[in-house]
């Protein structure tokens, strides 16, 4: 195990003074897996991922994951087995729930773990109980359910994102993520369904409990006990099963593949108007467009508008306006045309505000409208929240230049390794997009690191603490975590053929510079005003030349290390990424680099004070190894 940061480097590893959970390994028979703070994550046999995570979860009103109060922990390692039992509280507004907990591990290849729980309040819930993830690699995998009438259907896991739940009234599952590998699970308790968990980019199929047809929120009255099980049990496998543990190695074809899709920054929710200052850091980054929200609803939206479209020219960036309507869209349209005509907008996102994707009514009323009066924009739909949204609500494409939706990695885990999980995943949203999108191009608009507002929120939202920071705000935004992630969503979204994506906002909290607001951490204070963070040096360095071609980038450890390569009117670039609070050593195959400079924790504040020096000046020699410290980047560079 690593030894404990001190707490500034923390900071600058995660943006908070919580430190990675600890990890225990942990067998049984021919299965391997790791506890950590009362859930089981990658349990394997060999190589071979059978599921990524077994936890429990209550989820209150509106879908808010209620954190537990975990005590009594106790893990013993048995001969070839291990059992765990502890205790959970769940408390916040309402809710107040108790938990014990037991795992067992044999050594004959099979895991039991079981919770019975009591309430000790009367409250509401969306959901109590286990939550089973089998990763994204079984798409196309046979599967077999068994209900709890004992009926017996064939069946496979899908191969793209499936709008509803593939797999329903489940008692047993039985699926062959390999041909020489089977396993099987149990449920008691509850009635359990399936869900394909890649809808809101994670890297998973999530079997839960109850079924999302049962009215919901539930009343829970004080005193009702619940039990509930799963039971894990390998019937097949190689008798010579084994992991083999490698260097991470980076892939990166012989000669650039895909074209820079258009790359966009989102105007700040928190700072009114940008400082010089603010200014003069954007305009070191070519972005392509300066993303604005108008709520065509709200007194202000001509005053918004006429700061944004200043911004916008100073930044040098085309508008791309997400134009959100209420049902007055006649007289809302008509005010728009009049105030915005001969302003030149690269793109029109129409919106509703009281619908998750766009009314195919509202479609037909402004597309025509909106094309005689802005004939160069392109003007697009979908839907402002989740993949999902879009995906169970499919509209039609033929009179759209574009669809659009967002993401964030954060609707259902929050931890650092969750997270890095989802980067592969935004690559099957795109991919499961294009399927039904008829050949329209396929953008994404915003990416953030937290969830902008809940769409399915069934109550009001919870009173916030004033030292608490607001849901939408992410510490990592400031991290080094903050800045690989931003590394591994560019690679996979690029990759995987989207049109144009945005990202995060210019500055504040959600930013990618430093604004005059409340303070992210006590420990550091409050970065000062126009400071970068972390994410900034990222597109900072790949686009603050023209952008001509962006290699394919492959990594055989995608969870640990992530990169992208560009090529550029004055050479080549690349950076690569430690995801993890572990220091990593890793393999860049390929003879395009030739000088190299590390970002991490010791020159974390000296490289924000001067950014554009930093990225310019003390390259050292390449070499391959590279030793990456925990959470750190490495800028690659060539002179040709």
């Amino acid at each position: 195990m690593p030894q404990p940061a001190p707490a500034k480097e923390t900071m600058y590893y995660g943006g908070s003074s919580h430190r990675p959970p600890e990890v225990t390994e942990l067998r049984a028979g021919p299965l391997s897996c790791q506890y950590e703070e009362g859930n089981l994550r990658y349990i394997r046999a060999g190589e071979v991922e059978l599921l990524r995570m077994i936890y429990s979860a209550v989820r209150d009103q509106n879908w808010n994951t209620v954190a537990p109060t975990l005590t009594q922990e106790k893990i013993e390692h048995l001969n070839d087995g291990f059992a765990i039992t502890y205790n959970c509280r769940y408390r916040e507004g309402d809710i107040d729930f108790s938990a014990t907990y037991r795992i067992t591990g044999e050594a004959d290849g099979s895991i039991r773990f079981a919770m019975e729980g009591e309430a000790l309040s009367t409250f509401q819930r969306n959901r109590i109980g286990f939550c089973v993830l089998h990763p994204a690699s079984v798409a196309g995998a046979d599967c077999q359910i068994e209900s709890s009438e004992e009926e017996k259907t064939e069946g496979k896991f899908p191969v793209y994102i499936s709008p509803h739940q593939p797999f329903k009234n489940i008692r047993r599952m039985r699926w062959s993520p390999t041909e020489e590998v089977t396993a099987s699970i149990e449920f008691s308790g509850d009635i359990f369904e399936t869900e394909d968990q890649r809808n809101w980019t994670d890297d998973s199929f999530k079997t839960y409990c109850t079924p999302l047809e049962k009215p919901f929120p539930v009343t829970v009255p004080q005193g009702e006990r619940i039990y509930q099980e799963v039971f894990l049990k390998l019937e097949q496998a190689p008798s010579n099963i084994s992991v083999n543990e490698s260097t991470p190695q980076i892939t990166i074809t012989e000669k650039p593949t895909t074209k820079l899709p258009a790359i966009g920054i989102g105007r700040s929710a928190e700072v009114d108007t940008l400082s010089q200052e603010n200014i003069s850091l954007l305009k070191e980054i070519q972005f392509d467009y300066y993303r604005i929200d108008i709520k065509l609803f709200e007194s202000d939206w001509q005053q918004i508008w006429r700061q944004a479209v200043r911004e916008a020219n100073i930044l040098g960036c085309l508008l791309e306006v997400a134009l959100h309507f209420s049902n007055d869209v006649s007289e809302e349209l008509t005010a728009f045309i009049n105030v915005v005509s001969g302003v030149k907008v690269k793109s029109v996102l129409i919106l509703h505000q009281e619908h998750k994707v766009t009314p195919e009514a509202l479609l037909n009323e402004t597309i025509p409208i909106l094309r005689r009066n802005f004939p160069d924009a392109r003007l697009g739909s979908g839907t402002d929240h989740f993949f999902t949204e879009l995906n169970r609500e499919r509209i039609p494409s033929n009179q759209l230049d574009f669809l659009s939706y967002s993401i964030n990695p954060q609707v259902h885990q929050f931890d650092n390794q969750s997270l890095i999980e989802t980067l592969q995943a935004q690559a099957y949203t795109i991919a499961s997009a294009q399927e039904f999108a008829n050949g329209v191009p396929v953008q994404v608009s915003p990416v953030t690191l937290k969830m902008r507002r809940n769409p399915n929120a069934t109550g009001p939202e919870p009173t916030l603490d004033p030292d608490t920071l607001p849901p939408t705000v992410d510490t990592r935004q400031a991290s080094l975590f903050g800045a690989g992630w931003t590394v591994g969503s560019l690679r996979n979204l690029i990759q995987s053929g989207v049109s144009s994506v945005s990202y995060y906002e210019t500055v504040g909290r959600k930013g990618i510079v430093a604004g005059e607001v409340e303070p992210f951490f006590s420990e550091l204070g409050q970065l000062p005003p126009g400071t970068p963070y972390p994410m900034y040096l990222v597109f900072h360095y790949l686009l603050s030349e023209q952008v001509q071609e962006v290699f394919e980038v492959q990594s055989s450890h995608p969870w640990k290390v992530e990169g992208i390569v560009v090529r550029t009117d004055q050479g080549t670039k690349g950076i690569m990424a430690n995801l993890q609070p572990e220091p990593v050593s890793i393999e860049i195959l390929g003879d395009l680099f030739s000088s190299v400079k590390l970002l991490d924790e010791k020159n974390f504040a000296s490289a924000l004070e001067a950014p554009t020096s930093f990225l310019e000046s003390d390259f050292s020699e390449f070499s391959t190894p590279l030793d990456l410290p925990p959470y750190a980047l490495v800028f690659l560079s060539s002179s040709s």
